[in-house]
């Protein structure tokens, strides 16, 4: 049965896991090839049941040139845009092996990347101050009986695109950046810089704007598609799971308070959603 699972979310890493029959896709390697190891462990799952990596943008809590050479290794092809290759090419000795074995596949902008297993995948263009950065739409299906499922992915943002908004309508899982609260961020004791960094258009999205675009986000899909929503990406030093859980229900009270909450953590991983027909 097809499922997903955040394995670490946050400054210091960011991975994610969709594994369907015969065919296992990693979002991100921003962990290393031990800690990735382990995390696929706790959901009964390895490295040798990882067939392709997609790749949101290069900052470094995104990849790790040591996870590179673990693809290298089992021979895991990497898709990445064109305009990441310099700088993987620039900080990641591991990239170029890569390179030379055939392993680097390359996805355009709101071009669907056509995986195994009928999966679809769709990269958007998103506003972060690593250019160019994506969020994932990936859409599949669990059989001749088992129904179609989606998932949104979005991990790093400053704003929410319309764009981005029509992209995720209808999908049954939605994996959103809940990255601080404005009040801990003005008193985090940040340097300034930092502070209009985060919060900018190509910033990271605040509890706040997180919670508006869910709101736009159930407004504009079908009643009852949504049925998981997972908060990425949280701050450790400027937010807390229970404020960003709070921003969410408060949203889905009234409007969809079945929707099942997960808050991703860099430590842990989170439950594993199985994608079966109950989604749909």
């Amino acid at each position: 049965m097809p499922r997903f699972c955040v394995l670490a979310s946050g400054s210091s890493g960011n991975a994610a896991f969709l594994q369907t029959e015969g065919f296992g896709l990693l979002i991100d390697i921003g962990i290393g090839p031990r800690l990735l190891s382990s995390r696929l462990a706790c959901i009964g799952a390895s490295w040798k049941d990882v067939n392709a990596v997609v790749l949101t943008h290069v900052h470094t809590d995104h990849w790790k040139d040591r996870s590179l050479a673990q693809l290298c290794t089992h021979r895991i092809p990497l898709y990445c845009h064109p305009e990441h290759v310099e700088v993987l090419s620039h900080y990641g000795p591991a990239f170029e092996p890569l390179q030379r074995a055939g392993l680097v596949r390359h996805f355009e902008d709101d071009q669907t990347l056509e995986l195994p297993n009928s999966l679809r995948c769709l990269p958007i263009r998103v506003p972060h101050d690593s250019e160019p950065t994506f969020a994932f739409r990936i859409d599949g299906s669990s059989g001749l009986f088992g129904g179609d499922w989606s998932i949104g992915y979005a991990a790093d943002l400053g704003t929410t695109p319309i764009r981005l908004l029509d992209a995720f309508r209808d999908v049954n899982v939605l994996a959103l950046e809940f990255n601080h609260d404005e009040k801990m961020q003005h008193r985090s004791g940040r340097s300034k810089h930092l502070i209009d960094r985060v919060l900018g258009d190509r910033g990271h999205l605040s509890n706040r704007q997180a919670a508006d675009s869910l709101g736009s986000h159930l407004r504009s899909s079908r009643p009852g598609s949504l049925r998981h929503l997972i908060q990425l990406h949280l701050s450790r030093q400027c937010n807390s799971p229970a404020l960003a859980l709070a921003a969410a229900k408060k949203v889905l009270e009234g409007i969809a308070p079945s929707i099942v909450i997960q808050t991703a953590a860099w430590d842990r991983p989170t439950n594993a959603i199985e994608l079966a027909m109950e989604l749909v």
